[in-house]
């Protein structure tokens, strides 16, 4: 043999290895470029031997330590999702993900197949564009935080809009709200209604069971009202305190904006001043019961509880038998018509506030035995106080609300810059006024008082 020979054999020998290495790194990098191989067999026979995938030589880049690495490849089994019978598909997995993870994740793959809204991607089988099928630094191999992923896909830039951001929106956790691969609720969310935001608002929890619950609640939960997101103001209303409640209630924008006099409270859109916007042992939903409400704006008003005679409606504790709380054309928010000066004239309907309750005709009938106690015999003195044409009203006699002396007697009434008392006995049979306007006067049901001398 020639040295010639000898030389070309080398030659051979070395172009060999070159060509067999470099056919080695194409399998490998094959892997890498997302080529994948083109055959069954081009598979079966490149990961013939006993070595394993994942080694100093091939797929280097799965050594690497991550915190939370997936079971397969923890244990070497890459054929779990690798399959020769899959080529040329791409690295052996069938186009529909879905179907090898649910190979595995068959509890998962029952609950998507229950749900009435599925995420796009799992739909699709694209399980591997949120979760790295090998391992992540994330829990669930996530290939980027919740945040991250859910707006390479999603428009987030209006979630993050309002001054307030809600904690998980900040924190990035969408999924502390939404189900990342389906659910039996629109938007994909955990739960429904309420049920959802109670999760972490507990202190919503035992006022769920009070008597009366704000119907959006039960019916479609705080997202009627609220934004889940972010919002202009720290509760993240959807619109402004002012006009939120109108959004429903529709029918008390339209009564309230026709008041010539408003409470202040809905003046300024404060209905959350009075009514609970959630839950209460009260009806309509007040943070108190009426007189109680009442009283802690007119705190000088709450001293007629301790008089000795109080009013009907004072003593049942509802102020709003005679105010409309949102309301009115009347002075003091009246509901009806009740004049407030001490002189008035006498017109039918102009009393209408009281005879709410109590008969006109104690000021229509001049003449009764039946109809009033305050009588002279048989001279209504109801009659004559009010029906005329310099008439007394009401109020000029009697404190509407309530007073130490019988009949709810006014101690006192105000006569222009003056405040004129008044001194009422009450007798058996009648009672004597002795007011500080005119000089002492009587009368008697049984035997008729003369008043002229």
């Amino acid at each position: 043999m020639s040295r010639m020979f000898i030389s070309e054999t080398v030659r051979a020998l070395f172009i060999s290895i070159i060509i067999f290495v470099s056919s080695c790194g194409n399998a490998v990098s094959a892997g890498a470029d997302n080529k994948g191989f083109i055959s069954e067999n081009e598979f079966t026979a490149h990961t013939k031997g006993e070595m394993g995938c994942v080694t100093q030589q091939c797929h280097t880049q799965f050594l690497n330590g991550r915190e939370f690495s997936h079971g397969p490849v923890r244990t070497g089994t890459c054929i779990v999702c690798h399959s020769a019978k899959e080529y040329p598909n791409r690295y052996g997995i069938v186009p529909d993900q879905g179907a090898v993870c649910a190979g595995c994740h068959e509890k998962l793959d029952r609950k998507i197949k229950d749900s009435l809204f599925v995420h796009g991607p799992v739909k699709n089988g694209d399980c591997s564009s949120c979760h790295d099928p090998h391992g992540s630094g994330r829990s669930f191999f996530l290939r980027e935080s919740y945040s991250g992923l859910c707006s390479s896909c999603h428009n987030l830039k209006r979630m993050y809009s309002g001054e307030f951001i809600h904690q998980p929106v900040r924190d990035g956790n969408c999924g502390l709200c939404h189900d990342p691969h389906a659910s039996n609720y629109a938007s994909r969310l955990n739960d429904v209604g309420a049920n959802l935001c109670v999760i972490c608002h507990e202190d919503m929890v035992s006022g769920m069971t009070k008597e009366f619950i704000h119907a959006p609640l039960v019916k479609t939960g705080c997202n009627d009202c609220h934004d889940p997101h972010s919002g202009d103001n720290r509760t993240r209303l959807k619109t402004s305190a002012d006009k939120i409640c109108f959004n429903c209630h529709e029918e008390k924008k339209n009564e309230i904006s026709q008041y010539t006099r408003k409470h202040e409270p809905v003046e300024k859109g404060n209905c959350v001043s009075c009514h609970s916007p959630h839950f209460s042992d009260n009806r309509y939903l007040l943070l108190d019961k009426v007189d109680s409400l009442c009283f802690s704006c007119h705190k000088d008003s709450s001293t007629w509880k301790k008089k000795r005679f109080q009013h009907g409606p004072l003593v049942q504790g509802n102020c709003s038998v005679c105010h409309n709380p949102h309301g009115s054309d009347n002075p003091y928010i009246l509901r009806l018509s009740f004049p407030h000066e001490f002189y008035s004239t006498y017109m039918k309907g102009e009393y209408d506030l009281c005879f709410n309750c109590h008969k006109e005709a104690l000021v229509t009938t001049e003449k009764t035995l039946t109809i009033t106690n305050f009588r002279n015999g048989e001279i209504n003195l109801h009659m004559l106080h009010v029906n005329q044409k310099k008439g007394r009203t009401c109020r000029a006699c009697h404190d509407v609300h309530a007073s130490d002396q019988e009949d709810h007697m006014r101690e006192e009434f105000a006569f222009g810059a003056s405040s004129i008392p008044i001194e009422y006995i009450k007798t058996e049979t009648g009672g004597k006024c002795i007011p500080g306007c005119h000089r002492e006067r009587g009368y008697d049901r049984g035997r008729m008082v003369d008043n002229t001398k």
